[in-house]
């Protein structure tokens, strides 16, 4: 954990709409809280949260050419601090057994739970839903300037 605060892993659909401008509030709210666990130091990133992102500007949802693409993803990338490998996907599956999540979100679950997130940013998935440590919140259900510890 880098400090005494929550870290947040942010999900790759967050990162998206903050350069999206066809879903303009949810772009505002997502630059929001990525803008508050950025300057607070508790953002969490992992290479599959990157790679997804990368993808989906570029080919999926064609929102920005590759050099642009690239640099937006190198500027997130010194927050790519979860792990990556084995011990992920062994994780992924305990996930997965308990919680019944798709394959891919539960490797983002689990890149989170290494890295002690305390909470998981993500429209994608039940809003408030705990897993251990892990406390999953839908961003657009709350304001990023609300009193939560990141």
């Amino acid at each position: 954990m880098p400090n005494a605060r929550i870290s947040c892993f942010v999900d790759t659909n967050i990162l998206i709409y903050t350069v999206d401008p066809a879903e303009p509030e949810k772009r505002q709210q997502a630059v929001g809280w990525l803008t508050r666990v950025i300057r607070s130091h508790t953002l969490v990133l992992s290479p599959q949260s990157l790679n997804e992102c990368y993808r989906a500007v570029t080919d999926r949802r064609g929102l920005m050419p590759r050099a642009d693409a690239r640099r937006f993803i190198a500027a997130l990338a010194p927050f790519c601090s979860a792990p990556a490998g084995f011990v992920v996907s062994r994780e992924a599956w305990r996930i997965q057994d308990a919680f019944a999540f798709g394959w891919w979100d539960c490797l983002l679950l689990a890149a989170a739970s290494l890295a002690h997130c305390g909470i998981f940013l993500s429209e994608d998935m039940k809003h408030q839903q705990r897993l251990g440590e892990l406390t999953i919140l839908d961003p657009f259900k709350l304001d990023p300037e609300s009193s939560l510890p990141v």
